[in-house]
């Protein structure tokens, strides 16, 4: 379907959990709802399939090795520098709705599980001047509800990130974030359909506002056929 909602600028969604929250199940979700309502949508996923973020799948599949974690997280900074001079500012100068299967937020979270400062981490990249979203979503689940997911439909041993005692550090960290501004922390626990229309109304409601079209009650409208 062609997209025939014009935005006045660009929106970007951050999608962030720890691993097995749902965050790529959800994203696509969120992605064929707005697709559905006439919205020009994009998904990109960090790490990416690039120089950089080989290297940091790498690291997931065969372990950190002599990897510091400042080394782990100076790859995350140069693969989405790549990212987001490639790929996420030219989507919102086109003004795009961009849904991010990870973003930052992501790494404050991981990379200060290891021991870095969060807040250092969140100024390295704000201090690159990546674009803030308009929304961070993150899916909250216990570590065991994560893991066993990942056991159940990926059916692949864990990797060096999903480790139990290691994604209850990282969730405790998503969950410190609750009063940033515009993060909403939601139950990814709960029924599938459950989390997908909590995702799209907080979607809506940022969308919204953005609308150039004559009739931006057309939101409203929309969320009923959801």
């Amino acid at each position: 379907m062609s997209p025939n909602i014009e935005l006045k600028r660009g929106v970007l969604i951050a999608m962030e959990g720890i691993d097995g929250a749902g965050k790529t199940t959800q994203t696509k979700k969120l992605q064929e709802i707005l697709i559905r309502e006439g919205f020009d949508v994009v998904c990109f996923k960090e790490p990416t399939s690039g120089k950089w973020g080989m290297k940091i799948r790498d690291i997931a599949l065969n372990g950190r090795s002599n990897v510091t974690a400042e080394q782990e997280l100076n790859y995350f900074i140069l693969d989405r520098e790549e990212d987001v001079r490639e790929n996420i500012e030219p989507a919102l100068k086109s003004n795009k709705i961009v849904i991010m299967d990870r973003y930052y937020y992501s790494n404050i979270a991981y990379q200060g599980a290891l021991g870095i400062d969060p807040k250092e981490i969140q100024r390295i990249n704000e201090n690159r001047c990546f674009p803030k979203p308009d929304v961070v979503i993150i899916l909250d689940v216990a570590p065991n509800i994560g893991i066993s997911r990942i056991k159940r439909f990926r059916k692949e041993k864990l990797n060096n990130f999903e480790q139990e005692k290691y994604l209850s550090r990282v969730r405790e960290l998503f969950q410190g974030m609750e009063h940033e501004e515009n993060v909403q922390i939601i139950d990814g626990s709960r029924l599938l359909h459950e989390v997908k229309d909590q995702i799209s109304n907080i979607a809506h409601d940022v969308i919204q506002p953005l609308i150039s079209e004559k009739e931006p009650s057309i939101i409203n409208e929309l969320k009923l056929v959801i």
